[in-house]
């Protein structure tokens, strides 16, 4: 990463926080950063997590982490894939809207060991681990779509409502009975290792912790490829606007 791509800029920022808005919308919560600058500085400082959304993939980058899966790789095969032409016939058109589409979007991640977004969710995923290993908690959204209490006793500290660092969840609050059942019934515990990939289903809820080193790129359904974060993408104060909904 260092020697191909040292310049590529990104954000980071405490997984834990991030976890709560999503990168999207964490606003002051990040700052601006590069791969390099990154790995040599701030890996290793356990309130410091490189994961942005709207990084701009160097092209060569993108080259390097295919093959995709598909249907990812279908699209950028052929973007106009099921497109026909308009009433017009100017321009070809695509019945199925872009928030439907497994799109060009690609986001990355690099974290030291026990790093990680904490519980979150969003629309269908798929993450690939190009180095090192992650453990994942994931949770069925049937369990807390319609049940703000649940969701809360699950994901956070029963006394003090606290949205805890993954790892910290892992070893203070999932040995609860409660927890470990539900999760054993409705959710999955697993490890992904280098090459492998995991498959988020739609809004489900789900943590990730690094063990060791760990480099992996992402994908979501309907997002399209980034452009990179602006000046006023930091300005934003989380903490005054955010509903606190999990959902990115």
């Amino acid at each position: 990463m260092i020697r191909r791509y040292p310049d590529a800029e990104a954000t980071m920022g405490e997984g834990r926080l991030l976890g709560e808005t999503g990168p999207d919308d964490a606003g002051k919560r990040l700052s601006p950063t590069t791969v390099k600058e990154f790995i040599t500085k701030h890996m290793y400082d356990p309130l410091k997590y490189f994961f942005d959304r709207k990084i701009a993939i160097p092209k060569g980058m993108l080259e390097d982490c295919h093959p995709f899966p598909m249907p990812t790789r279908a699209y950028l095969a052929n973007p106009e894939a099921g497109a026909t032409y308009a009433l017009a016939k100017k321009r070809k058109v695509r019945k199925t809207p872009d928030r439907e589409i497994w799109r060009d979007h690609l986001a990355i991640s690099i974290g030291s060991d026990l790093s990680g977004l904490t519980f979150h969710h969003h629309r269908e995923a798929w993450n690939t681990v190009l180095f090192g290993s992650k453990r994942w908690i994931l949770w069925d959204n049937a369990r807390f779509k319609h049940n703000v209490t649940r969701q809360r006793r699950m994901t956070r500290d029963w006394d003090t409502h606290e949205h805890l660092a993954g790892h910290e969840w892992i070893r203070r609050l999932y040995p609860e009975p409660e927890r470990t059942e539900e999760i054993r019934i409705y959710g999955h515990d697993c490890i992904q290792r280098a090459g492998y990939l995991m498959f988020v289903p739609h809004r489900w809820m789900h943590m990730v912790v690094n063990i060791g080193d760990t480099v992996s790129v992402i994908s979501e359904v309907g997002l399209g490829i980034g452009d990179g974060k602006k000046p006023e993408d930091f300005l934003f104060d989380p903490d005054e606007s955010s509903d606190d909904s999990e959902d990115w």
